[in-house]
């Protein structure tokens, strides 16, 4: 990083730790504590997409390419007033960033902003971005070399630079955020719902948080999601951490429910959506369908309050549930 002119020498008072975290790829990612600097920074509040809502622009779309920038952050110079701030120090010296480190919790919303900046009027219309991951999608596949010239243009003119390795071109399936999406739908990423298979029996509270967040991504591909996971969510409580019969169920149950999720369609702003819900005794739920395919799916577990309503009563709020949901697809 010092040959590259990533980092500097530094004479700078401040001085954070360091340590390093192994890639997928064996690599290895150099990372810096800056938790105290970020606590004293003033936040940019500069809002990141919501990934479900990106992937709602991708419908009639056929053809697929994914750009991944090379270290995206460290193509962002740092002021050279702020370079100080982000020193650290390791056994053999005294640094400090010359680029945008990872960690800095301005970080990804500067991103952000600079990617939406430079593709602005071409975001949702044939490109969508989350960070550094970019995807160019067209209806065919003429279309598709139009706007991946026009991406590579302005990569160019701001010299952003790409990490051929990880980059895939005129797709017509391809993997993007966890996500494989092609013009039949969008389906979780199997490599992703088997790690969830294979999940140990979580024996604290942050172990099943982790297994709860992974599986929670994906939870629009579930049918009753929140209704099976219940006895699970119940164990983060005030109530305490008791792994019984009942949560062992669950957690068979959801990873089960995991390798076997559906292909969801992807919308058509242009036409018509239908809504079908459902109550039972602990639960509501509902499924978002065009022209007969799901779309997304949505439950809720009730509590025992709203467990004593009635049967026309949990219907009602089921729809009600639904209608909130989804009112944007209305």
């Amino acid at each position: 990083m010092l040959q590259s002119g990533v980092i500097a020498h530094s004479l700078s008072p401040y001085a954070a730790p360091v340590l390093l975290v192994k890639k997928k790829d064996g690599s290895w990612r150099f990372c810096v504590d800056f938790r105290q600097l970020n606590i004293a920074t003033v936040k940019n509040k500069f809002p990141l997409p919501v990934v479900d809502e990106l992937l709602d622009e991708l419908g009639g779309a056929a053809y697929f390419s994914k750009i991944d920038l090379r270290a995206g952050y460290h193509q962002i110079r740092m002021r050279e007033e702020d370079e100080e701030k982000t020193a650290f120090k390791m056994h053999h010296g005294h640094y400090h960033f010359r680029v945008m480190s990872f960690g800095l919790c301005n970080a990804p919303a500067t991103f952000q902003c600079l990617m939406n900046s430079i593709f602005g009027r071409h975001v949702r219309k044939f490109i969508i971005i989350f960070l550094d991951d970019i995807l160019v999608f067209s209806i065919d596949l003429q279309k598709h070399e139009e706007h991946l010239r026009t991406v590579f243009d302005l990569l160019r003119a701001h010299q952003l630079y790409a990490n051929a390795s990880k980059c895939s071109f005129a797709q017509q399936e391809i993997e993007y955020l966890g996500h494989v999406i092609s013009k039949n739908g969008v389906a979780t990423d199997a490599s992703k719902t088997s790690a969830m298979s294979a999940w140990p029996v979580p024996t604290t509270p942050t172990e099943l948080r982790g297994f709860l967040g992974l599986t929670g991504y994906y939870r629009k591909f579930v049918p009753h999601y929140g209704i099976i996971a219940k006895p699970l969510t119940r164990l983060l409580t005030k109530k305490g951490f008791l792994w019984d019969d009942k949560a062992q169920t669950a957690f068979e149950l959801l990873k089960k429910a995991m390798v076997s999720t559906p292909v969801l369609a992807l919308p058509n702003f242009k036409r018509p959506f239908a809504i079908e819900t459902d109550a039972c005794d602990t639960g509501v739920g509902a499924v978002l369908t065009q022209d007969g395919h799901p779309v997304a799916y949505l439950s809720k577990a009730l509590g025992m309050r709203n467990q004593k309503l009635s049967a026309y009563e949990k219907e009602f709020l089921a729809v009600m549930m639904a209608i909130d949901k989804w009112r944007p697809y209305l």
